[in-house]
Order: structure tokens, then C-alpha cells, then sequence
């Protein structure tokens, strides 16, 4: 199971280094998740691209009907609530983070600690989450939270 965080997640859209490896993980048919929050983000990312004219008007809205797919039937998103964001304060207490980027940390400690009780109360084995990230700093902090980190640049798959 692999969390994409924002930053990860736009490289399926817009090439850049490391779209192979995010890609890749796509077409292996592996449950991804990714929070809310993303759906801002990378409608924002693309948005850039398009102002900054590094995309035409026909390449954005193929993107964004691209994204849209994906959210509506490949992604597994998680909605924000007192559940998900449950482990955010102590988060930002512990790390120095973007507040968007806590809230991704957070969704994905919370997918981490249902997929552990999940198998457990069924007396499975727990499955490993993966947290894909691009920004070094929130890597950093997945690292030391005990997270396996999917860095598509760094990952050639």
C-alpha cells in the first residue's frame, strides 16, 4: 500500500523526475492513497504549469480530465476528520512542517495505525504502508515516524 502526498502525486500528470517511478506504481494495480488536500494541490500544480505556460490550454484540461479519472476511480482518498488528523498536533510539534504537509502525515499515520489493528484483530500480518513524498523535509519526517519513504526521483522502478 503506498500514500502519495501531493508533491508525489503530481508526477503522474507532469513529467518530472521521478513520473516513471509514480507511474509505474500505478500500473502495478497497488492500493494508493492519498488525502483530500490533494485534490487542491494538484488542481494547483497544474494550474502553475498552465500559467507559467510550460502546458497549453489543450495539455492542462487533458491533464485535469486525467486526474479526475484517477480520483474518481483508482485513488483511494482520505477525507480530513478528528480521526485523520488525530496525530497532526503532536506532528507539528515534533517536526518543522508545512501545515499542509502535516496533514498529509497525519492521514497517512492514521491509514498506518488502521491497516496495523485491521490485521491484527483479524490475526493477519499488518501490510507495510509506504509514504511517497518529493519534499525532503516531510521525507525526513516519514523516515522518522517510522515509515518506509517512496521517493520517485531517487526510485527508478
Amino acid at each position: 500500500m503506498l500514500y502519495l502526498e501531493s508533491s508525489a502525486l503530481v508526477k503522474r500528470y507532469v513529467q518530472e523526475d521521478g513520473s516513471e517511478a509514480v507511474i509505474s506504481r500505478f500500473a502495478r494495480g497497488e492500493k494508493i492513497y492519498t488525502s483530500i488536500l490533494s485534490f487542491a494541490e494538484v488542481h494547483a500544480a497544474i494550474g502553475r504549469k498552465f500559467r507559467d505556460k510550460q502546458l497549453s490550454s489543450d495539455e492542462k484540461d487533458k491533464l485535469l480530465e486525467e486526474f479526475l479519472e484517477d480520483w474518481l476511480f483508482s485513488l483511494n482518498v482520505l477525507e480530513l476528520t478528528t480521526s485523520t488528523m488525530f496525530a497532526l498536533p503532536g506532528l507539528c510539534q515534533q517536526y518543522s512542517l508545512k501545515a499542509s504537509d502535516a496533514v498529509h502525515l497525519s492521514a497517512a499515520v492514521w491509514l498506518k495505525d488502521s491497516a496495523r489493528i485491521h490485521a491484527v484483530g483479524f490475526g493477519g500480518k499488518a501490510n507495510i504502508i509506504e509514504f511517497g513524498v518529493s519534499d525532503r523535509q516531510l521525507a525526513n519526517a516519514a523516515l522518522q515516524h517510522g515509515f518506509l519513504v517512496f521517493d520517485p526521483a531517487t526510485n527508478k522502478d
